[in-house]
Formats: C-alpha cells, structure tokens, sequence
C-alpha cells in the first residue's frame, strides 16, 4: 500500500507537469525547427543521477525521466540550472517545489526542485523531457487506450490521469478515474471486467488503524483489491471521491519479452 501510495503521489506531479509542459510547448511546435533526437540535460558537478523510468507515458505525453541527488542547496542548484538551461525559461511552484522548464524544439524540458529532508541539506531534482510533437501526433491513439480503460468502469466515469511505463521487462499501466456510483457497484464491475481479461480477483484489503496513519487518505479510506493472472498482475483501490460518488485507481503489470 505504501509502494501505491508513493505511485500516486509521483502521477499527481508528473500529470501537472505534463499538463503544464503542453500549455506551455504547443506554440513552440509550430514555430521550432524538429529536434533530431532526445535532448540531454547536463547535472551540476558532483550530482547522482539515477533512473526513474526506461519508457513512461503521461497522459498521452512520452517522457523521459532522471532523478538526481545533490549536496549543493535548491537556491543554489536553481540559479545553476537557470544559467544552464538558457532562456527563455519558465518558473513555477508545483506542490511546494521549484519547477524549471523550457521548450526545445519538438520537447519540453523541466527541472523539479525540492529540498532533501536531511540534517546535511542538499536537493533532491527530477529531470523531465517531454515529446510534445509525438504526444500530438498520436492524440486519436490516446484517445483508444483511454476509452478502452474507462470500459472497466461504469458508464459515466471520467478519466483523471493515466501512466504507462516500461521498466526491466515489466510493462506497467496506471489509471485515476471518477465517477458517481457507490463503491460497491464500482468493484462488482471492476471484478467482472478485469476477470475477462484474465485477472482473477485474489483477496481484498483495508488498511488497519496503524496502517492507515502511515498512507494518504486516498489509500487509508477505500478498499484495495488484488488480482492475478498468466504473467499479470493488478491492484485496484475504490474510496469515497471527495464530493460524492467513487475514486477510482488501477494499476496493472504485465511482463512483456524483452528485445534480444
């Protein structure tokens, strides 16, 4: 539940930074000249990088993760980045951190800031290219994928966000959806349609008092429910929405054959 919990929050940044990233990329499509391939995003001095994500996919929008680790603090490695990104570039705050961005062609690329929660300081950053040209040449695609991940819903559900990613072999897809029905009529029709595409329901959970104090209410109030099947799995939590009617998460990991 905790490994959800922290899936959750990460959607939630990358979904506005994704959103953020097309606001602010879409005129620069029409006007820059093609990128030939990814941009990189040079570190400051002394930084660990480490991977997020080998492929992932936000809303529609292909990106490309880094995160990275750095003594230096977040006033100093933000004025590092704003002279080495160049400008034009953009400045915002998004849940409390510093975000970083700029358009490069056919991408967007962004710099998360946030502070490391230690006594020795320092920051902790996520570097986030995003392919706006690819994201809107495959729109009506999208569009496919996300309507045939509501049908596992009732009628009426409204997509919120959705992951996919492609890590080590392991393809993962991520949904948040909404909708008006109880909880109940939500995880009868879930169950039915996750069981004809082979996941077969294992057990069903709600956290405990103690439990419920170390996860985000989206967690702590619904019920969480396990399925399997032939080199599958998904996890489904169902909890009240916060005007009326249900929140819906599903996850689903699928193992896929590697290319040789």
């Amino acid at each position: 539940m905790r490994h959800l919990a922290r899936q959750l929050a990460q959607v939630r940044v990358l979904a506005r930074v994704c959103a953020f990233a097309g606001l602010l990329g879409a005129a620069a499509i029409a006007h820059a000249a093609s990128a030939a391939s990814w941009p990189k995003v040079a570190l400051p001095s002394g930084a660990t990088a480490y991977q997020v994500g080998e492929q992932m996919s936000v809303n529609g929008m292909p990106m490309r993760l880094q995160g990275f680790v750095t003594r230096s603090a977040p006033l100093e490695t933000a004025a590092w980045f704003r002279k080495s990104l160049g400008q034009p570039l953009v400045e915002n705050h998004l849940l409390g951190k510093l975000v970083l961005g700029r358009a490069q062609g056919d991408y967007y690329v962004s710099v998360l800031l946030e502070a490391l929660p230690t006594e020795g300081g320092g920051t902790r950053g996520t570097v986030t290219v995003s392919n706006l040209k690819t994201a809107y040449d495959r729109r009506d695609a999208t569009r496919t994928i996300n309507e045939r991940m509501l049908a596992r819903l009732p009628t009426g559900s409204r997509l919120v966000n959705q992951l996919s990613s492609t890590e080590r072999g392991r393809a993962t897809a991520y949904i948040m959806a909404e909708n008006g029905h109880s909880q109940q009529l939500n995880r009868d029709h879930l169950v039915k349609r996750l069981e004809a595409e082979g996941y077969l329901l294992e057990r069903e959970a709600q956290p405990n008092a103690r439990q419920a104090r170390d996860v985000p209410a989206e967690v702590a109030n619904g019920r969480t429910l396990f399925f399997k099947g032939k080199d599958k799995e998904a996890m489904a939590v169902i909890r009240p929405a916060e005007e009326a009617g249900s929140t819906i998460v599903i996850q689903t990991v699928n193992l896929v054959e590697e290319i040789k």
